[in-house]
């Protein structure tokens, strides 16, 4: 089943192991702090889509938790080389898996409030073409599906720009330009009347959030560890924090509505603290919970899909605590997953012996 055997680009966390032999297959390591900072990202984007109070706390998780994710997006992205081949092989593997996953996550929700709301099935056959269309038209039950689009054409064009763009200074001069254009003005649907598919023009911040994680990773890797490059993040990330709840600043930067208060602060503040969640989640990957962290890492875009629906469902049956569906959105999709790959065991183990 693709939503559960989610094998895409935000899922690529691998590097290079040593291998004995030359003739050997090259074997991939995944990298322990990438998929720690994907589980912390998804945690905090099912609290907040769970958290009732649009306070403090509220809009600065959603300075971070979205832009976390492209920023991690861009780490193991390569210029590709100037074939036709290669530009399809790019779809085939990194584009067309996601996109799939997408639309049969969709589906499979969308069959799942027929059902549990009583659509009809004009109502139904609406929602597959919102969900074509993608972007702010998707609320609900798959509200958080704007993330994919977005997220698949600002690694469309982070990729071409790399590949086709050499000097590293036009690159940066491109990704901050279509920053500022992006954050120019309020929202699509203001500006040309209606909502851009797929939450296009939001890929122009994306786009911008990616590019600095693909330039910063080889930094990173070399200074993660680093306790004082922790502690000044951390340090830089609660005065801003302070200073908002302290209402010494007002800025919000929730990338699906556009709503975004100053560009240079989404253009900053937002990566300061995608570093302090990159420094904890080396910390936490020198503990005892580091496997457990990773495995749930991996299985941040079953959650990501699937959380709202557990939330519309669990409200139905009169269950509203946020606290309680915070849990339930990550526990659902997770115990979907460990089942269902049980499940698949047994199957193979029982046809094994029948041969």
């Amino acid at each position: 089943m693709y939503i559960v055997e989610l094998i895409n680009a935000m899922n690529q966390t691998e590097a290079p192991a040593q291998i004995n032999s030359a003739a050997a297959p090259v074997k991939k390591a995944r990298i322990a702090w990438v998929d720690i900072a994907k589980a912390i990202g998804i945690l905090a984007v099912v609290l907040g889509h769970a958290y009732p109070h649009k306070d403090a706390l509220y809009e600065v998780t959603y300075w971070w938790h979205m832009p976390l994710f492209f920023f991690i997006g861009g780490f193991f992205l390569k210029p590709l080389p100037h074939t036709w081949q290669a530009v399809r092989r790019f779809f085939q593997r990194k584009v067309w898996p996601l996109y799939r996953d997408y639309l049969v996550a969709g589906a499979i929700i969308i069959t799942i409030n027929y059902f549990t709301e009583h659509r009809t099935v004009a109502y139904s056959l609406d929602y597959f073409r919102r969900l074509l269309y993608g972007g702010t038209v998707l609320n609900g039950y798959t509200s958080a599906f704007w993330f994919v689009t977005v997220y698949l054409l600002a690694q469309i064009g982070v990729v071409a720009l790399i590949s086709y763009v050499k000097p590293q200074w036009l690159q940066w001069l491109v990704v901050i330009a279509l920053f500022i254009m992006g954050t120019s003005y309020d929202n699509a649907q203001q500006l040309f009347g209606f909502p851009l598919p797929g939450n296009a023009d939001v890929t122009l911040m994306a786009m911008f959030y990616m590019y600095v994680g693909y330039r910063l990773f080889p930094l990173l890797k070399r200074i993660v560890a680093s306790p004082v490059w922790l502690g000044a993040s951390l340090l830089g990330a609660a005065g801003f924090a302070w200073a908002h709840y302290a209402d010494k600043i007002d800025q919000v930067v929730y990338m699906k509505s556009h709503n975004v208060t100053d560009g240079l602060f989404a253009a900053t503040v937002p990566i300061l603290f995608v570093l302090v969640v990159i420094g904890i989640a080396y910390q936490l990957g020198e503990t005892n919970l580091s496997h457990q962290l990773q495995w749930l890492g991996k299985q941040s875009m079953i959650i990501m899909f699937s959380h709202k629906a557990v939330f519309y469902i669990l409200e139905k049956m009169s269950i509203t605590n946020w606290a309680i569906l915070a849990l339930f959105g990550v526990m659902i999709p997770i115990t979907g997953v460990i089942l269902y790959r049980l499940s698949r065991r047994m199957l193979q183990s029982s046809l094994n012996l029948t041969v």
